[in-house]
């Protein structure tokens, strides 16, 4: 074997070390990449943007792989977690479905609105009233400017969520009054009631219904003061 053989079989060997040296690295690399991400997970992903307050069917959703390591406890996984629930806010395609997303869906019959107006903390028995029971709303109006009315505007309204106390303005903006949101179910009809009491009252309470009681087919007339001195 001349020189210039050698030469060539030396460049070979070396050739075909760094090669292996490359492989090796190589493996390395991705071996230890594998390790540090770790097992992965499935998570839900958007195809498509939903609307606030609509169903979150699987045909909206596609399933991704993901590092578990990098996955919040709060990321969606099981299509069961969907059943009841719909979107919180508008939701943009590509989003990972996480929990704080979805909320109850309103458990409304046909026909049924949902309707909150906030209660004085104090005296409209917000703090006894829960979810699933049952109240007669009543207001205070000033009629014609002189003569005051205290009447029950809805009869029975059914309560479907209460929300946490909190502080509002009143008209005057030293006054500061504390209330609480209730949500109710009512009919179209007393929705659009309840809107106009709400905006021309200047008081509305809740009259908590005990169990077993049914009096809706009592007429209460409408329990009017003229000012005095008139």
């Amino acid at each position: 074997m001349n020189p210039r053989q050698r030469r060539g079989v030396l460049l070979m060997i070396l050739a075909a070390i760094g090669a292996v040296a490359v492989f090796v690295s190589v493996v390395s690399y991705v071996g230890s990449v594998r390790a540090e991400v770790g097992i992965r997970t499935s998570v839900l992903k958007l195809k498509q943007p939903v609307p606030a307050y609509t169903t979150v069917t699987s045909g909206m959703l596609e399933r991704i792989e993901v590092p578990r390591k990098w996955t919040p406890p709060t990321m969606i996984s099981d299509l069961r977690q969907l059943a009841g629930q719909v979107a919180a806010t508008d939701l943009p395609q590509g989003a990972y479905l996480e929990r704080g997303m979805l909320i109850p869906a309103p458990d409304l019959k046909p026909g049924q609105r949902e309707i909150a107006i906030m209660i004085d903390a104090e005296t409209g028995v917000a703090g006894k009233v829960k979810p699933g029971m049952r109240v007669d709303i009543f207001a205070r109006q000033v009629r014609d400017g002189q003569v005051a009315c205290a009447s029950r505007v809805i009869r029975a309204a059914r309560v479907i969520q209460v929300g946490e106390q909190t502080r509002q303005r009143g008209q005057n903006p030293a006054d500061v009054e504390e209330v609480v949101p209730v949500t109710f179910a009512l009919s179209l009809e007393d929705t659009q009631n309840l809107t106009y009491i709400e905006s021309n009252s200047a008081k509305v309470r809740l009259a908590l219904i005990g169990p077993g009681q049914a009096d809706e087919a009592v007429q209460l007339a409408p329990l009017c003061t003229n000012p005095k001195g008139r």
